[in-house]
């Protein structure tokens, strides 16, 4: 049996991105500790902070994967021939009225 190309083999199952039931209760169980921790989590950073400012920046650092989406890589391919603005020859004219060109 064949699937073709985007068909998945179980079309009801759960949808793509979606948490399974460990994952969720996991969350749940680690959001529940971490509410009655942050007042103590705030005052270990302050200490670091004050201890080492360089050890304070490189653990906030590390919490930022958790916060702040991953930058993705795109590469950018222009097709066809590079054509100056209509205008880019009267500006270059304007700026350097002795016809020396001191942007090259």
């Amino acid at each position: 049996m064949a699937f073709e190309k985007g068909q998945s083999g179980n079309p009801k199952g759960r949808p793509k991105g979606s948490k399974d039931k460990v994952t969720q209760e996991a969350r749940q169980m680690f959001l529940g500790i971490m509410e009655g921790e942050l007042e103590h989590v705030q005052e270990h950073l302050e200490s670091l902070r004050r201890e080492s400012s360089r050890d304070y920046l490189k653990t906030l650092a590390s919490f930022l994967p958790y916060f702040l989406p991953k930058q993705a890589e795109t590469e950018v391919k222009i097709i066809g021939p590079h054509k100056e603005p209509s205008w880019f020859s009267e500006v270059l004219e304007r700026e350097n009225p002795d016809g020396i060109n001191n942007l090259i």
